[in-house]
């Protein structure tokens, strides 16, 4: 290392192993401060999105939670294929773009941070129905039926989250396209 570092410094680069003194600007806080993740609030969204609350949640403006969640199912479609997760992470805000442009028309007052949260948390029981596909034998009857409740609850669980005071009549206007959503993720898994 020392003869590396004599060579740079003789050719003229020995800047780039100097260390500048800290500016102040480090407070010491920990990374997870740093990013403003809340791990209580997440646990309390995953719950919420496995039982969604009729009366809505309100405006979720969350990040990193709704990430966690989409990686996680992304991890469990396809074991060791990295390349699937920038197609989950892709569909994630393609589709979740085109449902806030829908929920915009339908005249809903929300935003495209409470649209990608809300689709992010609710695609939770789409991990549980990868989970299950574990226990229950894969192309079956039972199989079929566990994945189509399982995407039922997403969709439910995801119009209970989008729902506003705007949306309360057109409530299944907006559901046909979290359900879409849903699916499109559901068949990226199953390959049906």
């Amino acid at each position: 290392m020392a003869s590396y570092r004599g060579y740079l410094e003789s050719k003229g680069y020995g800047w780039v192993f100097e260390v500048e003194e800290s500016d102040g600007f480090d407070d010491g806080r920990p990374l997870i401060e740093e990013l403003e993740i809340d791990l209580y609030d997440i646990a309390r969204k995953v719950l919420w999105s496995l039982r969604p609350p009729v009366s809505g949640v309100g405006l979720v403006s969350d990040f990193w939670g709704p990430l966690l969640v989409i990686l996680l199912y992304a991890g469990l479609v396809i074991w060791g294929q990295l390349a699937v997760i920038s197609w989950v992470l892709s569909i994630w805000v393609c589709g979740g773009a085109i449902v806030y442009a829908v929920a915009r028309v339908l005249g809903a007052d929300t935003t495209l941070a409470h649209t990608l949260g809300s689709l992010g948390y609710c695609t939770m029981p789409l991990v549980v129905s990868r989970l299950l596909q574990v226990l229950v034998p894969y192309g079956g009857t039972i199989s079929l039926l566990q994945r189509g409740v399982c995407l039922m609850w997403a969709t439910y669980a995801a119009s209970c989250w989008m729902r506003t005071q705007e949306l309360e009549r057109k409530q299944l206007l907006l559901a046909y396209p979290v359900f879409l959503f849903m699916f499109y993720l559901t068949a990226l898994a199953t390959g049906v």
